[in-house]
């Protein structure tokens, strides 16, 4: 597990390194990040949407996860509105996320390191359930919200089905579907694709990367990371406990995901809704490296 977090960190540091010394300009990052979206994750997907083994205990699994995650987003903005006295939007920021974490990039690579590959070919499946799906419904509700724009179902569709991430996870099951099996040989440049995929990922989250707005807004991003890093997983773990439900790998793999820290793409988003952009980005980079140690922290605590 350390091993794959000491690579995790390495690929991000050559990211921030390559910005910092100017050898990344804005069309090749642009083509590094087309590539990544359009070619390397969806290959990802729709290789581990196929070849994953997928049951009622799975799908029970993200049911679970996604229900915590809403809980302590709702509760999130109920501490900050209510008991800290934040603005609306200020505490409309912090709940959307709290509710989005980090599943795809950083969580990924993390369940591999800490669970195993089987794990990983899941939570690819966790990302699109439990944060592609909730990303889509909410980006239209904040925008509403922040007076961007309407929300309508319409909105949450388009969003969708223009998202080569989800149509690479319906393809994934629309193949699984076929009454026979697809040689593995179809599937080597799919995977030599979805091979690019993590160390790509990894280095682009370093090039985005910028602490200045980490001083200015730690104590915002100290709640939100409070929040989605240690209270979701932990909520999702208690339930698991006063259930009575044994452990297993796929609980482990999304206990993992919960406690990753906020959606980078979540950034975006807030700064198109008009909204505080600087809490997004200081919550992003300080959370990343605070996984370093939360990822051992529950792989350990999943295990007593």
């Amino acid at each position: 597990m350390f091993v794959a977090i000491y690579s995790i960190f390495v690929f991000i540091f050559l990211g921030y390194f390559a910005k910092s010394m100017r050898m990344l300009g804005n069309r090749q990052g642009n083509i590094l990040l087309g590539f990544l979206l359009n070619f390397a994750l969806p290959s990802a997907i729709l290789s581990g949407v196929y070849h994953s083994d997928i049951s009622l205990e799975l799908l029970g699994t993200l049911l679970g996860a996604l229900c915590c995650s809403a809980a302590v987003g709702a509760l999130s903005y109920v501490f900050v509105a209510k008991i800290l006295r934040y603005s609306f939007l200020t505490s409309v920021t912090i709940a959307f996320l709290v509710t989005l974490h980090n599943t795809l990039f950083l969580g990924v690579p993390m369940v591999y390191g800490a669970v195993g590959l089987e794990a990983s070919h899941k939570a690819i499946i966790f990302d699109q359930f439990c944060t592609g799906l909730p990303l889509a419904i909410l980006t239209p509700i904040l925008f509403s919200l922040s007076g961007k724009g309407r929300f309508s179902m319409r909105a949450v569709g388009a969003r969708l089905f223009m998202n080569p991430l989800f149509l690479a996870m319906l393809s994934g099951f629309a193949l699984r579907l076929l009454s026979f099996s697809i040689p593995e040989e179809i599937f080597a440049p799919i995977k030599a694709l979805a091979a690019c995929a993590t160390p790509v990922a990894l280095f682009a989250i370093g090039v985005q990367i910028s602490f200045k707005d980490v001083k200015i807004e730690w104590k915002s991003s100290l709640i939100v990371l409070s929040f989605a890093m240690f209270v979701t997983p932990a909520l999702y773990l208690a339930s698991l406990h006063l259930l009575g439900t044994p452990i297993t790998q796929n609980h482990q793999m999304a206990l993992i995901e919960l406690s990753m820290p906020p959606l980078i793409s979540s950034a975006a988003v807030i700064a198109r809704a008009g909204l505080n952009q600087k809490i997004a980005l200081a919550s992003i980079v300080f959370g990343i490296f605070v996984s370093a140690f939360t990822t051992p922290l529950w792989r350990y605590l999943s295990s007593l």
